[in-house]
């Protein structure tokens, strides 16, 4: 089903976005928001939309109501730098790729919140093609209906998962910053000083725990 917003006419769903994986620095992290009528309704109030379109200060604000709110209904998994790069190469190694790897997150964070909630309908951004997905929830298929659509997060569900997931990378963005010295910057343009600047401090074998080390800009961070 392709995006014509209206995506669908659930009265409860689950929305899953990522986060990072366009980042060389730090972790990738896949969000899932359950919501019901209500929900939404308080989400609306709230202000939640593509976390795109947010500052990061209040990214971490809007974060925090809905977790103390609803954080029963919130699930949130995160892949460190560490983690990323091994599970990367593992994939690799089985002839996959990166949706493979974004696919198990998303694949993680429905199958969380559906031991907490009973729903049959998922909604997420849509990052590959369709098999991508459905292959890894193939135990599920009788049991829930999956949409993936293009830009979905204009859908609330999906921008909430947005904004979990948006919140849970920059906090860690922070938190590495602080243990390693050196403000890493968000993205994947200008941040080859930053990457050469980490290597001077702590060393080229260390880079593994900050960056996504398939990225072609750790040839030249190491040149």
């Amino acid at each position: 089903m392709e995006a014509s917003f209206q995506l669908h006419n659930w009265d409860t769903w689950i929305g899953t976005d990522e986060v990072g994986k366009g980042d060389y620095f730090g972790p990738l992290v896949a969000a899932g928001v359950y919501v019901n009528p209500e929900i939404c309704e308080a989400f609306r109030t709230l202000g939640v939309r593509d976390s795109k379109k947010i500052a990061d200060k209040r990214i971490g604000e809007l974060a925090r109501e809905i977790r103390m709110c609803y954080g029963h209904h919130v699930s949130s998994i995160e892949v460190t730098p560490l983690r990323y790069n091994a599970m990367y190469a593992s994939f690799k190694k089985k002839g996959q790729n990166l949706n493979d790897l974004l696919g198990w997150l998303h694949v993680r964070a429905i199958k969380n919140l559906l031991n907490r909630v009973d729903c049959r309908h998922v909604l997420v951004d849509r990052f590959a093609k369709r098999d991508v997905l459905e292959s890894q929830l193939q135990s599920l298929q009788s049991k829930i209906e999956l949409v993936q659509a293009p830009k979905a997060e204009s859908d609330v569900a999906v921008a909430a998962a947005s904004i979990i997931a948006r919140d849970v990378f920059l906090r860690r963005m922070d938190q590495l910053s602080e243990q390693y010295q050196i403000q890493l910057p968000k993205g994947a343009s200008n941040v080859i000083n930053a990457g050469k600047q980490f290597v001077e401090l702590h060393g080229k074998e260390a880079l593994r725990y900050v960056a996504k080390l398939h990225f072609r800009t750790t040839g030249d961070v190491l040149m």
